[in-house]
């Protein structure tokens, strides 16, 4: 079509609009779906034979979508065709262009042309707003403007930005961190139509943790993992650790049981926290940047040991005192003392006893042996807990070991009873046996003289055997 086609058409839309120059409106965002109005609200035209949408490029009027009077639809080559008319809506008298998936390039003024009885032609501006960032890459420490976009451009636009659902008053990072990665909002009003677009922005460099604000509890003796991990899709060249004292750079020498990760994470394990672990543990990677460049990006985190130390008095059997003990409490606002017991299956019941930093118990007894646990918070949060093992040494004072005193005298004067009863049984078997002999004197005296002339006989033919010896005569026989 020729620019004499388009005034004349622009003719015929202000004759069937009542001579008001004034297009109708259409604002959406970019991503969404616009439906550009072309009904007739008279119903004069019940069956039309045809239907022309075309857009104005230039002096140029462009067709993006037609049925003629054969019924036939043409489309412009596209796989897939974003912009058609619900045929079905025809019947309603509406020939509205339906357009999915709308980008910034879409804005501009349609055309709506219906041939039937009568002939009715439609002027629309559809109008795009997009939200982007002014740099395709965008990584820790460097800069980036927030961009919101209208086309056709117009000054009667009002523009207020949200991130992450919260308004903010900033269009410009000057430095990235990963706090600023999420939803950024374009708010558009125009004409009293409010329209949002959405666009999500992540940031390359370290995603856990965010900041350098990180603090880790670890009690004494546990085991503790230290975050750091890389955003995908980034060319790292080298990654380390280094540790060094809260309150200056200087350089510490790493835990003995510090072992970094294997896998793709650089996170780091203490696999044994002890007492001097603590301090600031820095990862750092080089990582591939814009322009064949490498950028040095890092995180610093906390560590902070906890432990519960006991004191008492030198005796050993005065009041104890536990104090829940952390190398740096300065974001501690409370503590809590509870007490640990175990059921069932291993089930564990906390009781709470105090709600101070120390707790002291006047005389330990067997009743307080166990765990028992020291949880500290910030603002009502809890931050973390360090238990502890009591232990009762020694004789102590209490109904339960005043009753095994007692069992324990009872066994040992039964013992005693049982070894003075034995030892006069035995007298008795003596006393008895001696007394059963006297009763039969005569008979004794027998046994012994017969004992007594048995033992003489064999004396005397000893003798004669020797005296026989060498003798022939008879009588020796």
């Amino acid at each position: 079509m020729n620019k004499t086609h388009v005034l004349m058409v622009l003719g015929l839309a202000l004759v069937f609009e009542g001579g008001q120059c004034q297009d109708r409106e259409v604002f959406v965002a970019q991503g969404s779906v616009a439906v550009l109005p072309c009904v007739d609200e008279t119903s004069a035209i019940s069956h039309p034979t045809a239907v022309y949408w075309s857009r104005m490029v230039g002096d140029v009027l462009k067709t993006v979508w037609r049925r003629d009077k054969s019924g036939l639809e043409f489309r412009p080559v596209r796989n897939p065709p974003r912009a058609n008319c619900p045929i079905p809506n025809f019947g309603k008298a509406d020939y509205s262009l339906h357009i999915t998936e709308t980008t910034i390039e879409d804005g501009g003024r349609y055309v709506c042309e219906v041939e039937g009885k009568t002939r009715m032609v439609k002027v629309i501006s559809l109008r795009v707003v997009r939200a982007s960032f002014s740099s395709a890459m965008v990584v820790e420490g460097t800069r980036t403007d927030l961009k919101c976009d209208v086309s056709p451009r117009t000054q009667f636009v009002t523009i207020n930005w949200k991130h992450n659902g919260m308004f903010t008053s900033r269009t410009s990072l000057s430095s990235v961190s990963q706090r600023d990665a999420g939803n950024w909002t374009c708010q558009a009003t125009y004409n009293g139509v409010v329209v949002e677009a959405t666009t999500s922005l992540q940031v390359k460099g370290i995603a856990t943790p965010q900041d350098d604000s990180s603090v880790v509890y670890a009690a004494v003796g546990s085991s503790v993992s230290l975050p750091c991990v890389f955003t995908d899709g980034l060319i790292l060249y080298t990654v380390a650790w280094k540790r060094s004292p809260t309150t200056s750079d200087s350089s510490l020498p790493l835990p003995a049981s510090f072992k970094e990760s294997d896998g793709p994470s650089a996170s780091a394990t203490i696999q044994r926290v002890q007492d001097g672990d603590e301090g600031m543990y820095t990862c750092s990677g080089m990582m591939k940047g814009l322009n064949r460049g490498r950028i040095k990006v890092q995180r610093r985190m906390e560590l902070v040991v906890t432990q519960v130390l006991r004191s008492s008095s030198s005796s050993g059997n005065g009041p104890v005192t536990l104090t829940c003990h952390l190398s740096n409490s300065s974001q501690i606002t409370s503590y809590e003392w509870l007490r640990v017991t175990y059921g069932p299956n291993n089930t564990q019941t906390l009781t709470s006893v105090q709600k101070t930093k120390t707790y002291r118990i006047q005389e330990v007894t067997e009743k307080d042996a166990g765990e028992w646990m020291c949880r500290y918070y910030r603002n009502q949060g809890v931050l973390g807990n360090v238990t502890y093992q009591m232990h009762v040494m020694g004789a102590v004072k209490s109904e339960n070991s005043s009753s095994g005193n007692k069992t324990a005298m009872v066994m040992g004067l039964g013992f005693l009873f049982l070894v003075v009863f034995l030892i006069l049984f035995q007298m008795y078997r003596n006393y008895r046996r001696k007394k059963m002999i006297h009763l039969y004197p005569a008979m004794e005296t027998i046994v012994h003289q017969a004992a007594t002339e048995r033992e003489r006989r064999a004396r005397s033919g000893a003798k004669m055997a020797e005296a026989c010896v060498g003798d022939p005569k008879p009588v020796c026989v």
